[in-house]
């Protein structure tokens, strides 16, 4: 019997795509082919759950190609075996999909029709991709990062259905306390424990929440798409009823650290020492510049207590008061203390409302300096009367997982 062939190696630094390592993600079949079909067939049209993530690597970086001849020699080898297994035939080997895919050569399926991976993935022009995944029935794999200090440290697991856990121990603590209420004399002891009880293990559901909430925290920081990774996989060769392949699948998984997440910018890029000068000047010129003679005067006009809305609550309230210079006439007797009041007629009142202040030419008009184009200079306005910026409207960068299945 020929000696089997190596099929497990590791790769080389690359770069990892929209990862699926926190929890493993199962892919469905056509929404509207599941609707029609049977019971036993949606079963056969939902994968298994799985981990992994796709990768790129570039055809003019000497490290990534690197990477490519290892995995094309396991391939090769995975059919090898195969073959001398009597898993394969040699036709399968002239027909087989293998995982590792040259973006620019190879076709696939975009709807009913077959395409280069180029011109539906136009981005992936210049690269080799490959997926490295393994199912949830495997368990995760082995992940571990370097530290800051450059200490190998395993991530920890992540903790799922907390939040279920915590709406389970709440809907119980609730009964309890609903049994408590109601419970006679004789229940009521053991009511009392239940509700201890129920409370007990909500605490612990919170606490659990909170733990899991680290560590999703850490996994957000380490594990993103575009860190540098080093991982350790097996070419594995498969065959079905439609056809035969190779695929890849991941066993461990080293984070390096020091990637930069797919979509960012580092921020010494957008922002240089110039922009930030600039920024500076302006802000000395808008910000924190000493507003003139003339704008003290215009602020102070603006923000006076009176003006025309002020003079009609006035004279509103001059009518609405129970005293006048009419009252000065009643007459009080001294020995009783009562009060002769004498026939009046009733004040009328104006109708006409004040004549607003005439401006001067030399004043400043207000509303002739909104249709003028922006002044640079601050000025010192009150409250009264300012409108509110409109709310700037941003375009939604978010990527669709629907139209893109691999996130590349």
């Amino acid at each position: 019997m020929a000696t089997e062939l190596l099929t497990h190696a590791k790769t080389g630094v690359i770069q990892m795509g929209w990862p699926k390592l926190y929890e493993a993600v199962a892919f469905k079949g056509n929404k509207d082919d599941d609707k029609s079909a049977k019971k036993d067939d949606k079963k056969k049209n939902e994968s298994t759950p799985a981990y992994g993530f796709p990768v790129l690597l570039d055809k003019d970086d000497p490290d990534h190609m690197r990477t490519v001849r290892i995995l094309q020699k396991l391939s090769k080898n995975a059919e090898a075996n195969a073959i001398a297994l009597k898993k394969w035939g040699k036709k399968d080997r002239i027909v087989s999909n293998d995982g590792l895919k040259d973006a620019d050569e190879d076709e696939i399926l975009d709807g009913d029709k077959t395409v280069l991976m180029t011109d539906k993935y136009p981005n992936r022009a210049n690269h080799f991709y490959v997926n490295f995944s393994r199912s949830s029935k495997a368990g995760r794999p082995g992940i571990r990062y370097i530290d800051d200090e450059g200490i190998l440290r395993e991530l920890p697991e992540p903790i799922l259905g907390t939040k279920e856990d915590i709406q389970a121990a709440q809907a119980n603590l609730n009964d309890a306390r609903a049994a408590y209420a109601t419970a006679d004399e004789d229940a009521r002891e053991e009511a009392k424990t239940l509700v201890l009880e129920a409370t007990r293990n909500l605490e612990e559901a919170q606490e659990r929440d909170a733990k899991a909430k680290e560590v999703k925290v850490l996994w957000d920081k380490l594990v993103y798409p575009g860190q540098n990774v080093q991982a350790s996989v097996t070419a594995r060769a498969w065959k079905t009823q439609t056809g035969s392949g190779v695929s890849y699948r991941l066993d461990n998984l080293t984070i390096v650290g020091g990637g930069v997440r797919d979509g960012s910018f580092e921020y010494d890029e957008d922002f240089t020492d110039e922009d930030i000068e600039a920024l500076i000047a302006w802000r000395d010129k808008h910000v924190n510049a000493k507003p003139s003679k003339a704008d003290d005067e215009a602020a102070l006009l603006a923000d006076t207590d009176f003006d025309e809305a002020d003079s009609d609550d006035e004279v509103a309230l001059l009518a609405d008061t129970d005293f006048d210079e009419a009252d000065s006439d009643d007459e009080v007797d001294e020995d009783t203390g009562e009060i002769a009041v004498k026939p009046r007629r009733k004040a009328a009142v104006s109708r006409h409302r004040p004549k607003p202040v005439e401006v001067e030419d030399d004043d400043v008009d207000e509303d002739e300096d909104e249709e003028e184009a922006p002044r640079h200079r601050p000025k010192k306005t009150s409250s009264r009367g300012r409108r509110k910026p409109a709310p700037v409207e941003v375009e939604d960068d978010d990527v669709d997982d629907e139209d893109y299945p691999d996130m590349f």
